[in-house]
């Protein structure tokens, strides 16, 4: 339950400005946690931070690993500062201009097990240009790292190893033998390997052990640099939201090394997809394609793998947010051979024996509901009953069913947190744009005076900083007013999302000014 009344902004890692493709855990992450501290803010909500993977459209909801962290995070500067990288290693970034790097070498056939666009179809995709300019940087910080560690920092290494070797072992061979077999799906790769026979993956590590440690290397690098930027944010009062997506990837560490949690056929193909039906955001539905957990296999193992992923993300943030909530109870189950998710079926899923089990291993749950969508009201006694905030968005909170919604400020409870919007939604200046004249109406009627697009951000912002609800989430962009070419994602768009960034300079001391008073005027400090 959340016990203060408090917000906070929502921004991922990667839309930090930085001149190495993609925002990272260095300089601008501090200068972020700054921001928040001058405009009275206490928490920063992230999306995950997880692995890349080019063939899923670089989306952070669909990655080779439920516990690994993504190495192109890692922070050249602070790598440089540690005498791991030099000078010359962080101007290559200076010398040619990331929209100027070559893509023709990547197959242009996705791998992923989501029809999502690809990457190709974006020649200038910065996540895309830091993926190949990074990568060979980090392998030779790593090398660095292995040859001139001092023994305190080698001593560190290896208790990091042995604390996070339930998956840290499993992931990094996986990535190696994607690279070393030439075929980056291991449902294609040799039936020896695909079934994980034991002597072949042996070898495999004798094989490749350098290979190995230098990702292991780059795992420790990146939860270094994480528990540093935590301990900054911590020591400003700062907490940080994390976000853990309900489903794996297939094309994934975790699927590879227990294949028995999911329903796959003989052959190890799965046998479901999942997804959600047509609403709201797509009228097919989203086909995510992941594959759907055995949920009676989980149970008869008492959740154990789910316990280990949850026990890690509650080591890595203060709140975490469940993505789509909804799939712990009941879920849609999309015939693996049914292209959209428009054909599927709603499967209960054991949740009183997960959530029992969850409360068995740590008594107090630090977890947000992604409770959002057509079925949303069926969980909500549930939620009462374990005392867990679900999520509001204002901007679902104009429809004609206005005086009832749950999404309406009115009808918010206390136990709750209110989004503006979330990393799905348009901004609040593109969703006016968007609007019919009767939504526009409707916004100017709550409100009291005409609402247009000069004021309807702050208008939004200042609803959503009102509420009842104890905690309040406003996505930057709508701090900033920025219309609808600044939206992180469109559900679906694949290869089009997860691209924006923040401008240097564009959180300026008057920006922070006018966010405080806010939060002061609204008792959210």
């Amino acid at each position: 339950m959340l016990q203060t009344r408090s917000s906070g902004l929502l921004l991922h890692i990667t839309s930090l400005p930085s001149v190495h493709g993609i925002g990272d855990l260095g300089p601008e992450a501090y200068r972020f946690a700054d921001f928040l501290d001058a405009a009275g803010q206490t928490y920063w909500q992230i999306l995950p931070l997880t692995p890349l993977d080019p063939g899923a459209g670089f989306s952070p909801y669909s990655s080779p690993s439920a516990f690994a962290g993504n190495p192109l995070l890692i922070s050249l500067e602070k790598l440089a500062d540690e005498g791991f990288l030099n000078a010359d290693d962080l101007a290559v970034f200076a010398e040619q201009t990331l929209q100027d790097v070559t893509i023709s070498e990547f197959d242009p056939e996705s791998d992923s097990d989501t029809p999502l666009e690809s990457p190709l179809s974006q020649p200038t995709s910065p996540l895309y240009a830091a993926w190949l300019r990074k990568r060979p940087l980090l392998d030779k910080a790593a090398e660095s790292f292995l040859e001139i560690a001092t023994a305190s920092q080698f001593a560190d290494y290896e208790r990091f190893c042995g604390i996070q070797a339930h998956w840290l072992d499993d992931y990094t061979l996986f990535a190696v033998l994607q690279e070393t077999t030439g075929e980056p799906f291991w449902l294609r790769w040799p039936d020896e390997l695909k079934r994980r026979d034991t002597d072949a993956l042996a070898q495999k590590h004798i094989e490749h052990q350098r290979k190995i440690d230098l990702l292991k290397v780059q795992q420790y690098l990146f939860f270094k640099q994480w528990a540093e930027l935590g301990a900054y944010c911590f020591n400003k009062k700062i907490h940080l939201i994390g976000d853990i997506p309900i489903y794996v990837q297939l094309n994934s560490a975790d699927v590879w090394t227990n294949p028995g949690l999911f329903k796959l056929d003989d052959d190890l193909e799965p046998l479901y997809a999942a997804g959600a039906p047509p609403d709201y955001f797509s009228e097919d539905g989203q086909r995510w394609g992941n594959p759907i957990y055995d949920w009676a296999e989980h149970e008869r193992t008492g959740f154990s793998w789910w316990m280990r992923r949850i026990r890690h993300q509650l080591s890595l943030y203060s709140l975490t947010r469940l993505d789509h909530f909804l799939g712990f109870f009941e879920y849609w189950e999309i015939p693996a051979d049914e292209p959209t998710a428009r054909v599927g079926e709603w499967v209960k899923a054991p949740f009183e024996a997960f959530m029992q089990a969850m409360y068995r291993q740590f008594v107090y749950l630090p977890v947000i509901a992604e409770d959002l969508g057509a079925k949303a009201g069926d969980i909500q006694r549930h939620l009462r009953h374990y005392a867990i905030p679900g999520m509001r968005v204002l901007q679902f909170s104009f429809s004609p069913d206005l005086p009832t919604s749950s999404y309406s400020v009115h009808n918010h409870t206390e136990n709750m947190v209110v989004y503006s919007g979330t990393h799905d939604n348009n901004t609040i200046l593109g969703w006016f744009r968007e609007a019919d004249d009767d939504l526009r109406q409707r916004i100017t009627d709550y409100v009291g005076f005409p609402v247009t697009e000069a004021n309807v951000v702050d208008q939004i912002v200042r609803l959503t900083m009102q509420s009842v609800g104890r905690l309040a989430i406003i996505p930057v962009q709508d701090v900033l007013n920025l219309d609808e070419t600044h939206r992180m994602n469109t559900p679906g768009a694949g290869g089009r999302s997860w691209q924006w960034r923040l401008e240097p300079g564009q959180l300026t001391d008057a920006v922070a000014e006018k966010l405080r008073k806010l939060t002061e005027m609204t008792g959210r400090v």
